[in-house]
């Protein structure tokens, strides 16, 4: 019940994000540097891969799996085309033991050699954090939303394009 609840509050958080993104605008791009830190210790895992394409016609390849996790669910949707938003949505969930602060260091360093811009930096909170990025001239937008609950560490990938 508590993933669900907290699922459906993850959902909101995005949408919401991804609709400040689709009114931001056609600003130029920049990246943002990191914040904090990319731990040394802890060896970068390897990167699983991602299929091509998916129900909803996204392509993932340009999104990397961090490589110890497990896909514990998947959805996506299709809304009817607005000037500006992303018609085409697809989230993927997925679990790992290792922490939270392995797998945000993951996607900081991974999404921009794949072609992501980063928007707005990262949000770091407690028990939560997450990054957008877009390319393709705003066509195409990714979110990465990391928390924790009962010693796992959970995170949700998003990938949307207009």
């Amino acid at each position: 019940m508590k993933k669900g609840i907290l699922l459906v509050v993850i959902v909101v958080l995005i949408l919401a994000c991804v609709g400040l993104t689709a009114c931001s605008g056609g600003g130029s791009e920049s990246t943002t540097p990191s914040a904090s830190p990319t731990p040394a210790a802890s060896p970068t895992p390897a990167v699983s891969p991602s299929p091509a394409a998916t129900e909803a016609g996204l392509s993932w390849d340009d999104m990397p799996v961090y490589g110890s996790a497990t896909q514990v669910q998947k959805m996506n949707w299709a809304i009817p085309p607005t000037e500006g938003d992303y018609t085409q949505v697809e989230w993927r969930y997925y679990e790992t033991s290792d922490s939270p602060v392995s797998v945000t260091a993951f996607y900081k360093s991974n999404m921009p050699g794949n072609g992501w811009g980063e928007l707005v930096g990262w949000m770091e909170m407690p028990e939560m954090s997450w990054g957008m990025y877009n390319k393709n001239n705003e066509q195409d937008a990714a979110m990465i939303w990391i928390g924790t609950e009962e010693g796992k560490t959970f995170f949700a990938l998003m990938r949307a394009s207009q």
